[in-house]
């Protein structure tokens, strides 16, 4: 994936090198020069953190390791490494694991797609569509056709060739987005997203999001810790509880902003002003009467390069407490279909 090419200025680093001496590396801003190594997301970090990294091609993700033998990325086999395995609670608990390294799913409840940074914009196609330069900033992974006037027949129609998409699934047109993160008020570009497709402990019968879908998930009006959204460091435990800010992780792991997205659906409108077309499922229940249709629960987690020191954090749209997502499925449904069967789904 991407390097960590935008870092918060000025920052020194220190990284091991050699019999343990120590090595200090500035942090480059765009344009500034090469970046800092970057650590797979997708492990925990192994030896000496200067050691060669396995080049990837853009589309290619981070789920490849030295050795890994490469998938087809439309291949529904292709899952990366298997999930987790989930939490233990029931669809729609607050979920506070780390989706890649905790134990609980069974082999194929899941699977993952790891998408590079697009681009940032101050619009938002399902809050202000066809609205130029509306709302806040915001940062974008998936179709790489986003844009103000944006639909989903439209990022479908874009990734007909399978070539307009930042993710390591070429059929997924999908488009994702957060606030962006600020650091002392400037933004940190991101390194990667990766959205777990996920059947919940509990449901047995779980559809794909259906073509035409748009969801939103997270209050960015909230000021304490939200169930569904939170932070956390990219090599905490198993298990670490979700912070309402960004806390300080060291140089050698990223940020990591987790989203999410609401598992039943009204099985009638695909969108709606308030969001009330999908819902929760309550724990230890099945979806509710008015929300019949279970779907996939979709978990974005956002990766942002973090320096090792405190920094003053916001968001874009203010609170860091208020993290939130955007998703409109521009996926080829067929290929999802596909996937969602396979990977454990009904």
């Amino acid at each position: 994936m991407s390097s960590r090419s935008t870092r918060i200025t000025a920052a020194l680093i220190a990284v091991t090198a050699g019999a343990g001496a120590l090595v200090a590396a500035p942090l480059m801003a765009d344009g500034g020069g090469p970046a800092a190594p970057h650590t797979d997301h997708h492990q925990q970090p192994v030896g000496n953190p200067l050691a060669p990294q396995v080049q990837r091609s853009p589309g290619q993700g981070a789920n490849v390791g030295v050795g890994a033998t490469l998938q087809p990325p439309d291949d529904p086999g292709a899952r990366g490494a298997q999930g987790p395995q989930g939490p233990t609670g029931a669809p729609g608990a607050a979920d506070t694991r780390d989706t890649r390294t905790d134990r609980g799913y069974g082999r194929g409840r899941q699977f993952r797609v790891n998408c590079e940074f697009v681009k940032s914009g101050m619009f938002d196609p399902i809050v202000f569509p066809g609205t130029e330069m509306a709302g806040h900033n915001h940062q974008f992974f998936g179709n790489t056709s986003i844009a103000f006037d944006s639909t989903t027949a439209s990022l479908v129609a874009a990734n007909a060739t399978r070539t307009s998409t930042s993710c390591d699934r070429a059929a997924d047109g999908a488009a994702y987005w957060v606030p962006a993160l600020q650091a002392d008020g400037t933004d940190l570009t991101p390194d990667e997203a990766t959205i777990s497709y996920r059947a919940p402990r509990g449901v047995r019968r779980v559809r794909a999001v259906p073509a035409g879908l748009t969801m939103i998930a997270g209050d960015k009006t909230a000021t304490t810790q939200q169930a569904h959204a939170g932070y956390r460091c990219e090599f905490d435990a198993p298990g670490t509880a979700l912070q309402a800010s960004p806390p300080t992780c060291s140089a050698d792991e990223d940020i990591v902003g987790i989203v999410t997205f609401p598992n039943c659906w009204d099985g009638k409108n695909l969108s709606s002003s308030d969001q009330s077309h999908v819902i929760y499922a309550v724990a230890g229940a099945r979806c509710p009467t008015d929300h019949p249709v279970a779907i996939s629960e979709l978990r974005m987690e956002t990766y942002w390069p973090s320096d090792g020191q405190a920094h003053t954090f916001t968001l874009s749209s203010g609170n860091t407490a208020g993290l939130h997502a955007d998703f409109m499925n521009g996926w080829d449904q067929a290929a999802l279909n596909r996937l969602v069967r396979r990977g454990g789904h009904r």
